[in-house]
């Protein structure tokens, strides 16, 4: 006989973890299955920047409500979600200003504490930035960089310490629909010789895949346009004589960076790799994106070029052609898709969690207007898009 939860989540990402957390805060047992284990996909290779500044106000709202946890998170939730105050700045080219002061009015709209700076104020700010190439940045603060797998490890104990289960090596194989309904659950339990069979009923299911998040959904016939984007990322050693800087999206320069201990962390906004097969090995970061992020971080810094390559990783994420998020009920009644966050996930999990569950449980979000998320924005060829854009992130 099945096993029976009022919920199955797929995938303990932080997303999954987010969502079934919040589904056992209001009282449902969930099952959360995983092909890998926890934080494995992208949210273990995120760079964890907290920042609220984005171009879509759907975005900032998510983003500023997640905020609150994480600045409070042991009370919210308990554990430790390593968040580290570092101040934050959005730096953006001179034909952006027009866009810098839109979007900053929009989040200050929101309740966001954020601020349009000019050049001579960010050196202030950070006295070894170099500022000769840009008029302006916003600048949030209280924002920093939290640690995506201590939040998705508390999100994952909290549901569990409620009721939830969760299974690793577990790889979904089907979806059972019957009457336009969910059923339940196929799964292949695990790699090993007696490859045990899993299947588990519930009446609602969560896809919370990640890159593999399209294939999920073609178990239902659900067709969501969601392709992979695979980044590289550099720890640099920083001189001594650096200290301490803000955490950063330099769209001047094409790059984010922020501090990690004597360490910086630095990714780039080009160079990106779109389309590779979601199980294939990340492999190594290319020679030239070690070339252009140590350059991009010296012509930011002074005195970074006396630092040293630390170490590097790869990542990899499901990407949408809006590069926004994909969250709706979709196909069958009981199956919700959540996805497609293309890079910028992490620091909206926590809202993100409490939306879905309200979607599923009370038919419609009430901490952020999330309508604009739906799948069927692109059939409609209705890409989101801000008021005052900056265009797409990655390229």
């Amino acid at each position: 006989m099945n096993q029976t939860y009022d919920a199955i989540v797929i995938g303990a990402g932080v997303m999954g973890g987010s969502i079934a957390y919040n589904l056992s805060q209001r009282g449902l047992k969930v099952l959360i299955l995983e092909r890998q284990t926890i934080a494995v996909g992208a949210t273990g290779a995120s760079s964890g920047l907290v920042r609220m500044h984005y171009d879509v106000e759907v975005d900032s709202a998510l983003a500023w409500e997640s905020f609150h946890y994480f600045k409070n998170w042991r009370e919210r939730v308990g554990g430790e979600c390593g968040f580290t105050r570092t101040g934050f700045l959005q730096i953006v080219k001179p034909a952006m200003n027009e866009q810098l002061r839109g979007n900053v009015a929009m989040q200050q709209r929101l309740g966001i504490l954020t601020e349009v700076v000019t050049a001579e104020e960010v050196k202030k700010l950070a006295p070894m930035f170099k500022t000769d190439d840009f008029d302006l940045a916003a600048y949030e603060p209280e924002s920093g960089y939290a640690d995506p797998t201590s939040v998705t490890n508390s999100f994952i104990n909290h549901a569990k310490a409620r009721g939830s289960v969760l299974l690793i090596d577990c790889e979904v194989t089907g979806i059972r629909v019957s009457g336009g309904k969910v059923l339940g659950v196929d799964s292949s339990r695990g790699r090993r010789p007696e490859h045990v069979e899993g299947s588990f009923d519930a009446p609602i299911v969560v896809n919370c895949a990640g890159t593999f998040a399209g294939r999920i959904a073609k178990l239902v016939d659900v067709d969501i346009p969601i392709d992979t984007w695979s980044h590289d990322v550099a720890f640099v050693n920083r001189p001594a004589k650096v200290g301490m800087h803000p955490t950063v999206i330099d769209d001047s320069l094409g790059m984010y960076f922020r501090p990690e201990g004597v360490h910086t962390l630095i990714g780039l906004e080009d160079y990106n790799r779109m389309g590779e097969p979601p199980e294939s090995e990340l492999g190594h970061v290319s020679p030239e994106f070690i070339t252009h992020a140590i350059d991009r971080i010296c012509a930011r810094i002074e005195g970074m070029e006396e630092g040293s390559l630390h170490s590097t990783h790869v990542g990899r994420d499901g990407i949408t052609p809006d590069q926004k998020a994909v969250i709706d009920q979709a196909g069958p009644d009981g199956f919700y898709v959540a996805c497609g966050f293309s890079g910028t996930g992490f620091k909206l999990s926590p809202a993100v969690g409490v939306c879905v569950a309200e979607l599923i449980l009370d038919g419609s979000a009430k901490l952020v207007n999330i309508s604009s998320l739906k799948l069927d924005r692109f059939a409609r060829g209705e890409l989101l898009k801000g008021e005052y854009s900056y265009g797409h992130i990655w390229r």
